[in-house]
């Protein structure tokens, strides 16, 4: 069941992508969990654990939002403010030389797509 709901979020996330990019700097958007990058970005345990709790209230609000939502437009714009959110709390995680390496490896992915 949770496997179910992880495929659904991420279907979620990819076509409400379009929309959340619309509405936030791209350079500042975090879609891509950092954690894959901590080394990188060298953060620290207390960022890490953050990041984590980020991601499961992120998690939790998608499945409510799922098991809620009937209709499918209400149900893009929920996860694309979630997503929204969870992009900005994740931002104000970072220090300012994270934030610079963040949109380097940004950049990095955004080329190889």
């Amino acid at each position: 069941m949770k496997i179910r709901a992880f495929f659904i979020g991420i279907f979620i996330l990819s076509a409400s992508l379009g929309y959340s990019q619309d509405n936030q700097d791209v350079e500042s958007f975090v879609l891509y969990d950092p954690l894959f990058w901590k080394d990188q970005l060298k953060l620290d345990a207390f960022q890490c654990q953050k990041i984590r709790k980020i991601n499961s209230q992120f998690y939790e609000k998608l499945s409510a939002v799922i098991h809620e939502e009937k209709k499918g437009n209400d149900l893009k714009v929920k996860a694309a403010e979630s997503l929204q959110q969870r992009s900005e709390e994740i931002w104000e995680t970072f220090d300012p030389k994270q934030r610079k390496r963040w949109k380097k490896i940004w950049e990095n992915t955004e080329s190889t797509i």
